[in-house]
């Protein structure tokens, strides 16, 4: 299997990798911010996600 096999599913997942080669340089700095402020939101619900983990095992524990 190729590295272009595997990365098919990640493309139809979340539509990555993006092709860079034909972008300038100006949308590739506002495809960087863009990505940047996605793992921002990303980190947020995780974040928010073990709160609730831990919410909720602690109501089990006891």
């Amino acid at each position: 299997m190729e590295e272009d096999d595997l990365q098919k599913p990640l493309a139809a997942m979340f539509g990555l990798p993006r092709n860079l080669d034909g972008m300038s340089i100006e949308n590739l700095v506002d495809y960087r911010s863009a990505l940047e402020q996605e793992l921002v939101r990303v980190d947020a619900a995780m974040e928010h996600r073990n709160g609730v983990r831990a919410g909720a095992e602690a109501l089990f524990k006891n």
